[in-house]
């Protein structure tokens, strides 16, 4: 069988394709070692370092929640809503403002004096803000799964972005809008994935157990 030799313009464009697929490849190595997107274009969407920055990976797994006071004082003034509970426990799970019945997506607890506001959990402050309904709130994150807010706070003793530890003072009780009535208090929220759960059913079960069922 007769071999075809390749015409030389052939061969230079494959050798050119060659060098070109070579030199790519380091570049877009070492493009990726670095870190850095060239956006010379807006045909397309970038990853921005928010979403990294956004990932709070679990502190301890192993650590179990506990409620967010140490005075034993503290009682339930208004209970979590579930559409389970007894009718005497929905009853006192409903919040009422302005002529609007809510349902109360966390647990609301009160004491004749001030008390103080522990983080339930290891992690990191993700907000702090004061709403004129709700008052003074601070959220904390334990991971991307687990984040408790706290919500009708007096003093505010965290700032966001501080990292910290389970039975840390956080804050000190307070009242709000929503809670007059209460003078000292304080309403407590628990979320897993984006959804509310009863706080109440999780003091002394480990974060591990939580995020696994």
């Amino acid at each position: 069988m007769k071999r075809r030799k390749l015409k030389p313009f052939v061969k230079v464009s494959i050798i050119g394709t060659f060098l070109f697929v070579c030199l790519l490849s380091v570049f877009v190595l070492t493009d990726g070692k670095t870190g850095t997107v060239s956006k010379n274009t807006d045909d397309f969407t970038y990853v921005n370092d928010y979403i990294f920055d956004s990932y709070y990976p679990v502190v301890n797994q192993e650590e179990k929640f506990v409620k967010p006071y140490t005075a034993d004082t503290v009682s339930i003034y208004k209970n979590f809503y579930d559409k389970d509970a007894s009718e005497e426990e929905q009853k006192n799970s409903i919040i009422y403002h302005e002529g609007i019945y809510m349902q109360n997506s966390g647990i609301t607890y009160k004491a004749d004096e001030q008390f103080d506001v522990v983080a339930s959990v290891t992690g990191t402050v993700t907000n702090v803000t004061d709403d004129t309904l709700l008052g003074k709130t601070v959220e904390i994150r334990n991971s991307n799964e687990i984040i408790v807010m706290y919500q009708s706070l007096g003093e505010v003793l965290v700032k966001k972005g501080d990292n910290v530890t389970q039975g840390q003072v956080i804050a000190k009780s307070g009242t709000c809008t929503l809670n007059s009535e209460v003078k000292q208090g304080l309403h407590f929220e628990m979320y897993k994935n984006g959804s509310v759960i009863n706080p109440e059913q999780y003091y002394d079960k480990s974060v591990k157990d939580l995020v696994n069922n």
